[in-house]
């Protein structure tokens, strides 16, 4: 049992992160800065924001002709998020690992909501002025229409369309999209609409309203910027392991120890904020 208990941090790192990467699939459409490097909380993080430039053709002055092609920034404010459970050395030797993988289901739920929370609270009229009154339903005719504005803004790539469950539910029976050849039996089959009128769909089951009736969001990659790293643990005896996604390097630490009580902590934790970036590429989406 005590090799298992050692193994344990490594192999609930692993389970968390596997985890939450599939609950956090709409991080992929803001411009990101992840990192497995060590930070501390309060830390500030520069995110350079995905954007969209000018070519021009190459003459006399060479490359010192100024284009427009800028790179901007956000700068990011790294929260500390943990989830933490105690254990007596009983429910280990009794559950043993799988005790271990029903917190990494428990803690990644934790994480991506704390996350989730921090994206959701930045979507705000102070925020972003653009909106469009879309009613109690949404329609695939009105989500062509959020991109269309994005369009006029210049708002960069890929784009994402953020819906909670109602106007994920509506598009799920647009006769628009489930009338379509092979698109709309895929709609049926799994509910997964992927792509929509160039912006890839995410459900925010969880979106609040922000006291503004905040149903969803139209957005590109530049509007919102979020980072991510690992924080500083150092508690003498205890157990201390990472894991990062290879895909987005989105990274989480797992920490285990025995206290004074004789009670085993385990902890899930990581570093995460989200700011505002350039506010004309989001479109907010409102009932009323």
């Amino acid at each position: 049992m005590a090799n298992s208990i050692q193994a344990a941090p490594a192999v609930l790192a692993d389970s968390v992160i596997g985890s939450i990467k599939y609950k956090l699939p709409v991080l992929a459409g803001f411009s990101s800065v992840f990192s497995s490097s060590i930070a501390g909380q309060g830390k500030t993080i520069q995110v350079p924001l995905i954007g969209t430039s000018t070519a021009t053709e190459f003459g006399a002055s060479g490359y010192l002709t100024q284009d427009d092609a800028t790179v901007t920034k956000a700068d990011v404010t790294l929260k500390h998020f943990k989830v933490s459970t105690r254990v007596t050395p009983l429910n280990i030797r009794e559950y043993g690992m799988s005790f271990f993988q029903n917190f990494a289901v428990t803690a990644a739920n934790a994480l991506s909501e704390k996350c989730l929370d921090e994206v959701a609270a930045l979507i705000t009229n102070a925020n972003y002025s653009a909106n469009t009154v879309t009613g109690a339903s949404l329609s695939y005719a009105e989500a062509v229409a959020s991109q269309k504005t994005l369009d006029d803004a210049g708002a960069a790539q890929p784009r994402a369309l953020v819906l909670n469950s109602t106007y994920i539910a509506d598009l799920r029976g647009d006769a628009s999209i489930v009338g379509a050849n092979g698109f709309g039996a895929n709609v049926i089959q799994s509910g997964n609409i992927g792509q929509l009128a160039g912006a890839n769909v995410y459900q925010f089951a969880g979106l609040p309203d922000n006291s503004e009736n905040l149903a969803g969001f139209s957005c590109g990659a530049d509007a919102i910027a979020v980072a991510s790293a690992l924080p500083l643990t150092e508690i003498p005896g205890w157990e201390v392991a990472s894991a990062t996604d290879p895909d987005t390097g989105l990274s989480v630490q797992v920490i285990m120890g025995q206290e004074q009580s004789g009670l085993y902590n385990i902890t899930a934790t990581m570093l995460f904020g989200a700011a505002v970036g350039r506010a004309g590429s989001l479109v907010r989406l409102k009932t009323a």
